[in-house]
């Protein structure tokens, strides 16, 4: 290789480095992330200028066991301990508050909070303030207000206890995380404030003993593609979520994703994190002939299981679950989908 064209690299590399104050040293945080040394300019240039070098390692499929209503579906956890057995990713996603299932060897380990909401009674009196969440689930929770530092510490506090139970219990191999409820309504400036504090919090804690200092811990991303994709983006974040979740997840009647399953599909595009869409057979897909007459509404599409595996035949969807109906969130079928790369897409001219 001449000279003329290494200076060139090294001078394109320095200008694609990203910003590093300290705190936000984005490339650390990503799976995909450019190297330094010979092997990289050989590769770089070998493979095409501007693209990035992965971390050596085989795209693998994940497994997404979950249900916040009532014990995980027998046949779901079956296809959970199928798949660790093969070497696959497997995560089992519940309500800490109701007893947990056996854990196996390998499998991770995520716990709910409710999040943005607070239950009605001595949980949301423990808040400066709470509001009507004129929704479904009214009756039994109330919306609070995550912007504010004094309510983000109290989550952030719940969200400690919750890491520091599940070390106790998961295997030792486990990666162990947070499922953070409600965060639908925060920007991406708000999302990254959640959960770099919570990060640093659990990062003290293994400091001090706390939790394992050699546990793998984190958070999903729930309900907020698009804000989550800033934060992404804009490299708010100190460490990228474990998967994403997209509820109310949808097939247009063209096959494609609704509006916010197909920014979730992105994430995974872009940043090889896995997606996982949530369907429910009570949410309607589409309507046939509606204008025809016009005015009529048109005959209903509910979203069905065979909906859900066509979902999960999509690209950069690593697996859907399907329930009966939204009232219960009870997964009775999990459909894995693609394996999930080490890293994305190189996506900053999207």
């Amino acid at each position: 290789m001449n000279t003329r064209l290494r200076l060139w690299i090294a001078d394109y590399l320095a200008s694609r480095a990203p910003r590093n104050d300290g705190v936000h040293d984005f490339a650390a945080r990503r799976g995909c992330k450019l190297l330094a040394g010979t092997a990289l300019l050989l590769a770089f240039v070998s493979a095409a200028v501007g693209a990035a070098v992965c971390p050596a390692g085989e795209a693998k499929k994940h497994y997404w066991a979950t249900s916040l209503s009532r014990a995980v579906d027998a046949n779901i956890m079956q296809g959970l301990y199928a798949a660790v057995t093969r070497g696959e990713i497997g995560w089992l996603d519940v309500d800490p508050r109701r007893p947990l299932a056996r854990l196996a060897p390998s499998i991770n380990l995520i716990l709910y909070h409710v999040g943005g909401n607070c239950y009605i009674g001595p949980d949301c009196d423990r808040f400066p303030f709470s509001q009507p969440t004129d929704d479904r689930w009214g009756e039994r929770e109330r919306g609070i207000d995550l912007t504010d530092a004094t309510t983000r510490k109290i989550v952030v506090n719940d969200l400690l206890a919750i890491v520091q139970r599940a070390d106790r219990i998961a295997p030792a191999d486990a990666s162990i995380g947070v499922h953070v409820d409600n965060v639908h309504r925060l920007g991406a400036q708000d999302l990254a404030a959640l959960f770099n504090d919570y990060l640093t919090a659990i990062a003290a804690a293994k400091g001090q003993g706390l939790i394992s200092k050699g546990r793998n811990t984190g958070y999903i991303a729930k309900n907020n593609p698009r804000g989550f994709k800033r934060a992404l983006d804009q490299k708010l974040l100190d460490s990228v979520p474990f998967y994403v979740i997209s509820e109310n997840a949808t097939l247009r009647e063209d096959g494609r994703l609704n509006g916010q399953s197909r920014i979730a599909q992105d994430i995974g595009r872009c940043y090889g994190i896995p997606v996982f869409l949530k369907t429910f057979g009570s949410d309607i897909a589409y309507r046939i002939g509606q204008q025809d007459p016009p005015g009529e509404r048109g005959r209903e599409v509910h979203v069905t299981r065979e909906m859900a595996r066509e979902m999960a035949r999509l690209p950069h969807i690593a697996g859907v679950a399907w329930s009966v109906d939204e009232g219960r969130y009870h997964p009775v079928e999990f459909v894995q989908g693609a394996p999930v790369a080490p890293c994305g897409e190189n996506c900053e001219a999207d």
